[in-house]
Formats: structure tokens, sequence, C-alpha cells
């Protein structure tokens, strides 16, 4: 889909919608894509890991470059840290590989650094580089440098000698990483053609298998804001697009191999997409058809691709019938939005990786439709519960969490379905009202209905009341002001004290999968709550220690806590918005940490509290390099410690100050000994 623009929601602060773009197959056309030498495009035959090599959690090193974080303030710099790495443990989660030993090195391109080969099969040097190209200057991934230390080195030869002329060698690689992430923050001429794009992404290298290994992401300066939605799209986004340079692009099809026929071997796959009888492209694989025809209650079928570009092939699944899955053109907000099975399906069929099928979203869209559900010649009549007919009725989200507009886009064909509205529709969000038989609230849904307390006609439309869960679809509703009612699903029924009739839907509600959105993470279904409402803030004292001498200004400590904090907050697990710092940094290098919840924060998922983790700092402190203040060393002090030790500073002197820096001298040894060494590789990276 080169050069289309495509529509994606995102959610500001509280329920305002922006849009965003995708662009990925623009930006893989205009990436180099290098493979190991031995890689031929057709007819690849493959060593299969034998079977006693475990797959392990596929490991994604973001590389952040040196210097981009400068259009970035440092708040801005450590949520798009924290996003980046949400991503990846999402990523670890799902997808396993057998791994290659030793640190990952990429390939060189021979048509790049070499400017001709020796072609004589009579010669010693067959095939090999005869004569460098002098102006060779390295490897990119898109608009990235690629550093020489992450690359294989490369050897020009004499004619029939055995000793090569000139030898540049391997650099020494990065290690613990099966997929390197390059990271670019840049105002490109993507990101000006199209002001509301968030991100793109594309691969840029391939293993012997056509497995991709590295790639880009390029985030676009002007939408890295901070606030918790923004963060969870931005989640959102960033899992898009490295699904796609993972393997989910059309440019990537031909490379899924086969490894399901007994043996040591893999083979490329014949075809992975053909048009069905309605001219409609689909991805026929075997767990892709499975997936799909169990969605929709049928055989195998093929899951359908985006159809808008005419003999070109999407790297998107078809809206009308994917509706709510990750890897759509045009994405849903991140709480209606989830890691579909058709899409881990893929990833299974890819060849390439283990998939973990545990984490499954249910998607809701289409399930037991049939298969000629979505048919744009049908759907303004065969509605199915999914579909709406009337453009601007007001209904409900087919997931019920929000309020919906009637509307259409250009990638549902004329189909026309309830989209959430752009401004008050949450109806698990809490807030006023001013219709008073509405509630909004965590636990409120959307429900047709055209009650009133008023003896007059109302139009049936979409209206947030409260539901309670009693078994599996089995409900009770609540209207302001009226009893717990129950709602028998699939049907109509009055509410004692109100005139019309509302709707119970049908398989919608009460199955696990329509929890309102999730603290930490848009693919979660955790309902929301705090770990922290009823406790107290906590601070605690932050001691640095710094190689680097430096001139302390107010800026210089701002940029050090800030960076403090997302160091801690990386290493602990938990949301930057968690941390703050309560006071300036002290002469002693040491601040208070302040833990709490504050607006606009999500909560630590884990049942843990972030204080807890935090004091474990207190015996393991946190050592890394800091691009900008060397090496930093990063303790947390025992409640008082840090009072007491200076009560102890002041009132001691002579013999016995002497004695006890001493005795503080050996404790800081001591420390250091015990320190483990943090490379925080997922936060700051310099280039070799």
């Amino acid at each position: 889909m080169s050069n289309v623009v495509i529509s994606t929601y995102c959610l500001i602060l509280t329920a305002q919608l922006c849009y965003s773009v995708c662009l990925h197959d623009s930006a893989q056309q205009d990436t180099d894509v290098v493979s190991p030498p031995a890689v031929v495009s057709h007819a690849r035959m493959f060593r299969r890991s034998t079977t006693w090599e475990p797959q392990l959690p596929l490991r994604v090193t973001p590389w952040y470059l040196p210097g981009e974080s400068a259009l970035l303030t440092p708040s801005q710099s450590t949520q798009l840290q924290s996003a980046m790495r949400e991503v990846t443990q999402i990523i670890s989660n799902m997808l396993s590989v057998h791994r290659s030993e030793g640190p990952l090195l990429l390939n060189r391109d021979m048509n790049k650094y070499c400017r001709s080969v020796w072609g004589d099969p009579s010669l010693l040097n067959y095939k090999r580089c005869g004569s460098r190209d002098i102006s060779y200057h390295g490897e990119r991934c898109l608009d990235v440098v690629i550093p020489d230390s992450h690359l294989h080195g490369y050897e020009v030869w004499p004619m029939n000698d055995t000793k090569p002329d000139h030898v540049t060698p391997d650099g020494t690689g990065v290690p613990n990483t099966d997929f390197l992430l390059y990271i670019r923050v840049a105002q490109t001429e993507k990101c000006a053609l199209h002001p509301s794009v968030i991100a793109y992404a594309s691969y840029c290298q391939l293993d012997h298998s056509g497995r991709p290994i590295a790639g880009v992401m390029v985030f676009c300066p002007k939408h890295l804001r901070d606030g918790v939605n923004r963060h969870q799209h931005v989640v959102q986004v960033c899992l898009h697009e490295i699904l796609h340079a993972l393997g989910f692009s059309s440019s990537l099809f031909e490379h899924w191999i086969d490894c399901s026929f007994s043996g040591h071997g893999c083979s490329s796959r014949s075809r992975v997409t053909n048009t069905d009888e309605t001219g409609q492209l689909r991805v026929y694989t075997p767990n892709v058809m499975q997936r799909m025809g169990n969605h929709l209650g049928v055989g195998s079928v093929g899951a359908p691709l985006e159809n808008q570009q005419e003999n070109q092939i999407s790297s998107h699944w078809e809206s009308r019938i994917m509706q709510g899955s990750i890897l759509l053109a045009s994405l849903s907000p991140p709480h209606l939005t989830s890691l579909d099975p058709i899409t881990l399906a893929a990833f299974q069929d890819m060849g390439w990786y283990g998939v973990n099928t545990s984490i499954d979203n249910r998607l809701v869209w289409g399930k037991g439709a049939g298969v000629h559900f979505g048919l744009p010649s049908t759907c303004l009549e065969r509605l199915e519960g999914f579909f709406c007919r009337d453009e601007g009725d007001i209904g409900c989200h087919h997931l019920h969490l929000d309020k919906g507009n009637c509307s259409t886009d250009a990638f549902m064909d004329g189909c026309r379905i309830y989209k959430p509205l752009l401004h008050g529709g949450e109806c698990w969000l809490n807030q006023e009202n001013q219709e008073s038989d509405e509630i909004y609230h965590h636990q409120s849904r959307c429900f047709l209905s055209n009650l009133t307390k008023e003896m007059e006609d109302e139009k049936v439309k979409g209206r947030c009341y409260l539901h309670r869960c009693l078994a599996p679809n089995t409900y009770q509703i609540k209207v302001r002001g009226s009893e717990w009612t129950d709602c028998p699903a699939g049907r109509r029924i009055e509410v004692k004290g109100f005139h019309g009739v509302l709707l119970c839907p049908d398989g919608r509600l009460c199955l696990g999968f329509d929890q309102a959105p999730a603290p930490t993470s848009v693919f979660t279904t955790t309902p929301f709550y705090s770990l922290f409402s009823q406790r107290p803030i906590q601070e605690i004292r932050v001691q640095l220690t710094i190689e680097k001498n430096l001139k302390w200004t107010t800026e210089i400590k701002k940029i050090l806590t800030e960076e403090i904090l997302g160091v801690i907050a990386q290493h602990i697990g938990v949301q930057r918005c968690l941390l703050q710092a309560s006071t300036v940094l002290d002469k002693d290098l040491s601040f208070l940490l302040k833990v709490g919840e504050p607006n606009n924060c999500h909560p630590h998922p884990t049942g843990t509290s972030p204080h807890a983790l935090i004091m474990k700092l207190i015996d393991n402190p946190v050592t890394y390099m800091s691009p900008q203040f060397s090496t930093i060393t990063i303790r947390i002090l025992s409640s008082g410690s840090h009072d007491h030790i200076l009560s102890h500073l002041g009132l001691i002197g002579g013999c016995s100050g002497a004695l006890l820096c001493a005795v503080l001298t050996l404790a800081v040894c001591w420390c250091k000994h015990r320190a483990r060494v943090l490379q925080v590789r997922d936060i700051y990276h310099s280039q070799p």
C-alpha cells in the first residue's frame, strides 16, 4: 500500500480521538534488504534445528541512536523507552526462536563493498571479491547507518593467492539479541507528508532461513507526548509496526517456510496468498485456515487481506471481517484492539517462530457468522449483530464498552459499523452525564435502549448502564434510579419505573473478553483497579555515585534526575509515571523518590507494589553506563539512613571522624563489590 494514508484511531488524555497512519509498505519499499550470500529466493531448503535444541523467547533489542533524543524532552524520552520496553516484553511472551550462538552480527551487501568479483571458474578465488569499491561507506537500515561493530567483516582477494589483499574484521556484535531494532526519532519526509503519523517500521536484514533479524522504527517527534492514554496508543502503534518488521509483511510472504514435515529440513511455502471466488485475496496457510474457520464456524478457510489497492498485496487484514485485530489498516482505540488468534496463527505459519497461543485474546467480530460474513454486497442487509444500516445512528460498539456512531471509511467498502464516539462515549469511564438515567462507571456497558421515565416515544440508541455478571453470558443491569434487573442474553426487557425496552446482548458480556481497558497494557483484559488507592504516597532516598566531575546546573540536575527515574522504572519493571522526584538533586547527589499514583498513571499490574520492588535495590545497587554522565551507581538508602549518616558526620570529629571515614570507605567498597552491573541496553546506547 505505498503512499496510502491509513487511518488509525488514538486516544489522547480522555476521550478525544486523533488519526495516525501506517506507512510500513511505503517504508519497506524504500529499504534495502540484505541476506546472507547462501540464501536464494526460491526452492530453498534449510536445516531444521535438532529436536533437543529448545526454542527460547525472542529477544528484541532496541538500539537508541545517539543524539536522536535531542528532539524530545527527558520525560518524553522516558515515555518512549517505557513503551518500547512494554512492546518487547509482549513480543518475548508471544514468540520464541532457536537462538544462534554468540552476539548478533549483521551482513554486508557484497554488491556495495565489492566493485568486481572473480568470474573465471578456473581461478582459485572464483566468486570472491576482487576489488574494493572505494565509495563504500558501510551499511544502512532505511536511513540509519549501521555501526561497524554490528557488522560482519569482509575480504578482498587477489586472483590466485591464498591470502586476501584487504581484511575488514568482524565487529563485536550485539549480545543477547535475536532481533535488533534501531530506534530513530526524526522529523523525516514521511513524517512531514503525513503529519498525524506516530511511527513506521521496516526490516532490513534476513538470516539464512529468511527470518528478519534487524529493522528500524522511526518515531515522528510531534506525537510523542506525555499522558497515559497516549502511552497506550504508542504501545499499540509500536506493536503493530514491529509485527510487520518481524514477518507480517507482504514483501515477506514468499519467505515464509514450512517445517511441518518429518526430518530435519524446512522448505519455502509454495504459495501463501490466493484469491477466492469473490475476488478477495486471502492467506491460505494451515494454522491460519484452521483458526479462521473455527472463528467463523465453518471448515478451513483463508484469512482475508485488505483489498483497497488493486494489484497489490496488503500487509493488513481485511477491516470488514477482522475488526478488533492489531493488524488492521484502520485500528480501533487501544482498549478495543487485541493481539488476535488469526495473527498468532500467521506467525506460526511463518516457520521461524514458536508461538505462545495461550495469550490469545478472543476475536469477537464475526464470531460464528459463516464464510460469507462481511461481503460488501450483503453487509447492509445481513447486519448479523455486527454491521449497521443508517448513517449517523448512535448505537453500541460491538464490544459494548463504548457508544458508537454508525459510519464507514475507506477500508469498509461501503459497509457501516458502530465506531466509538469521538467524545463522551466511553461507558466504562467515570464521568458526569446530563441524562439522568445513564450511568458512566467502570462496570457500565453500552445497551441499545429507548428507556425513559416520560410517556413519550424515544428512539432506540446506545446508552450506558451498570451491569454485573452472575455467570458466563448471564448478567443483570441497573438504570439510574432502578433496582438490579435480570437481563437474559438476546432478549428485550422492560425495567420497572421506565417506559420502553432494553436489548440484552448475547455472547458479548460476561465472557472474559469484555472487560474495561487494562490499567497498563492495551492487550490484557484486567479491569481498572488501583493498588495504591488506599495507600499513602511513600518517599525513598536515592543516592547516586558518578565517576565524572560535572558542573552542576539546574538543567543538568533535571536531566540526570529524569534519566535516573527512567532507569529505576526500567530495572524494576514499572511505569515511569509512578515515580517522581519530590526534591531536587542535593549536593551529596541524592534526592527523595516519591512512589504513588499520579493522575493519568496506570498502577503496577503484578500485585507487588513499586515501593517493595525499589527497596530491593538496597541490597542490589544498579550500575550502568550513561552516555552523558559516564558511570553511575544508584543506591536506595534504608529509611532514615540518610539523615542518620549526615548527623553522625556532623557530630563526630578528629580521630573518630577519621575512623568513621575508614569504615565508610570499606562499606562503599563492599557495596561496589556487591553491585550488579546493569547494562541498560533497552534505555541508552552509545555508538562504539
